[in-house]
């Protein structure tokens, strides 16, 4: 039996490594970056008077890590909760001393929100630092209760791959030997779409990180058949080589 082709839409690394240790063949495409916005006068002055807020809210590693060094080079204290979704932005928090709040059964930033009682946020003001593409499910959720100051500090951009990139995944693409594509964000799926959205993807099946990133590869037709239990590269690289190996 031929070994199952992966193609996985972020650089090589231990993800890549479960799922080769497994038996698959992986393929690896970079197509987004991040990186932080021209000008983080913003964020210091938000920095600054960071005592007005109840609590702040991080759903994005990029953003903790963004606002970590710049609350470290203001030498600031904060008091308040800080909630967290999503195990690498806890990781890039930990043994910062801020009071780190988070809830081990949430797998979408929602499922956070309603881990806790009403009373925990309502009436309350919160900063919430994301990036220019996150989705903005703390806002919409919390906006009728809650006053939200909303900061950006990083963008997502387009990756430059190479040609050559490109043309070894469409020709795998055309010969019909890619079996399954793997997403980590809404914004990679979309970049996927806007190179490879022209070949036949009927036959592909899709893995996601989380069910958001799941929601918008349905929403351009991509038939996901595996939604990692946890949003960490851990748990998605072997949740999905056991998967696979479950359907051979």
């Amino acid at each position: 039996m031929e070994r199952p082709l992966v193609l996985v839409i972020r650089l090589d690394g231990h993800f890549t490594d479960l799922l080769r240790k497994s038996g698959c063949e992986v393929l690896n495409i970079e197509l987004i970056r991040t990186e932080p916005v021209d000008d983080l006068g913003e964020l210091v002055e938000a920095i600054k008077r960071v005592d007005q807020y109840d609590g702040i809210f991080f759903t994005s590693p990029v953003a903790a890590e963004i606002f970590l060094r710049q609350f470290k080079i203001e030498g600031r204290t904060y008091p308040g909760k800080v909630y967290v979704f999503g195990e690498r932005a806890k990781a890039v928090l930990a043994g910062s001393g801020l009071n780190l709040v988070t809830d081990k059964t949430a797998n979408t930033a929602q499922d956070l929100i309603e881990a806790f009682d009403e009373t925990e946020l309502t009436g309350k003001k919160f900063l919430f630092i994301r990036g220019d593409r996150s989705v903005r499910t703390i806002p919409e959720m919390l906006g009728d209760v809650a006053q939200i100051d909303e900061l950006v500090v990083y963008r997502t951009c387009e990756s430059e791959p190479g040609d050559d990139r490109v043309n070894i995944v469409r020709d795998r693409f055309k010969k019909e030997e890619v079996d399954w594509v793997c997403f980590f964000s809404p914004s990679g799926v979309e970049s996927f779409m806007n190179i490879f959205g022209g070949e036949n993807l009927a036959i592909v099946r899709g893995a996601a990180i989380g069910e958001t990133t799941a929601r918008r590869a349905r929403e351009f037709g991509i038939r996901v058949e595996f939604i990692s239990p946890r949003s960490n590269a851990e748990d998605f690289g072997t949740g999905l080589a056991a998967y696979i190996k479950s359907i051979e």
